[in-house]
């Protein structure tokens, strides 16, 4: 995971840079970091950035620590409280919506579901957030280049059997640099009514889905999303 440790490193230093930048700290929300897959069969879950400041004031306590290693670590551990104590319960459709995939994949893998999100990874397209709403242009674009070497990096990784992006047309550029497929007409959009639109696996990706973020979306719209993931995912 030494790649990894790198690409995690950049992002504590791309956070410290735009922190210094007029008018910018306060909108910052701390970096995130996934964390490994539970299962050696898993969906990467990919959303647009953390909710609130994630975790700030924790990160702020370890800004004069000149270790790397321990404000990564501190990073790491705030993503695994939140997945043991807060996401396994937390009202939104983005975390129910990650709930019910792993449902229904441990369903179709013959799986007991032992631990919470054993077949979902989660991470962002964003891995510096906002306080308020998503990142804007600008501080997407600021980290558009590392933010595209990270999902790249986590796919080789994780070794996902399906990308789930629930990011819709937020950062859609960057998703199909991702993958190497900049043209939309590359994409299955029979479905675009459901906010579906998805690409078959090839011999250097798996399937891709991409719908709409789930807040505020029905359950029955959810519902269809799990059986379109079913419906990409290998036995």
């Amino acid at each position: 995971m030494l790649k990894l440790e790198s690409i995690q490193t950049k992002w504590i230093r791309l956070f410290d840079r735009l922190s210094k930048l007029e008018g910018v700290n306060a909108r910052l929300a701390a970096p995130f970091f996934s964390i490994p897959p539970q299962n050696v069969r898993s969906i990467l879950y990919v959303g647009k950035a953390t909710k609130g400041d994630w975790y700030k004031e924790e990160f702020s306590d370890q800004s004069s620590c000149k270790d790397a290693a321990s404000r990564r670590e501190e990073r790491l551990e705030c993503t695994k409280q939140f997945l043991k104590d807060h996401a396994p319960n937390y009202n939104s459709g983005f975390w129910h919506l990650a709930r019910e995939l792993d449902t229904a994949v441990a369903k179709k893998w013959n799986q007991r579901v032992a631990i919470p999100f054993q077949h979902v990874t989660w991470t962002n397209i964003c891995k510096i957030g906002t306080v308020i709403g998503n990142p804007d242009n600008s501080i997407r674009n600021e980290q558009r280049s590392l933010a595209i070497e990270t999902l790249r990096l986590e796919i080789e990784l994780y070794q996902p059997q399906l990308l789930c992006f629930v990011s819709w047309d937020y950062g859609f550029d960057l998703v199909k640099e991702v993958i190497g497929v900049p043209s939309d007409e590359s994409w299955h959009q029979t479905e675009n009514k459901q906010w579906i639109w998805w690409r078959k696996a090839t011999d250097k990706l798996p399937a891709v889905l991409l719908t709409g973020h789930p807040e505020r979306k029905s359950i029955e719209i959810r519902h269809r999303w799990v059986e379109k993931a079913l419906d990409l995912l290998p036995d």
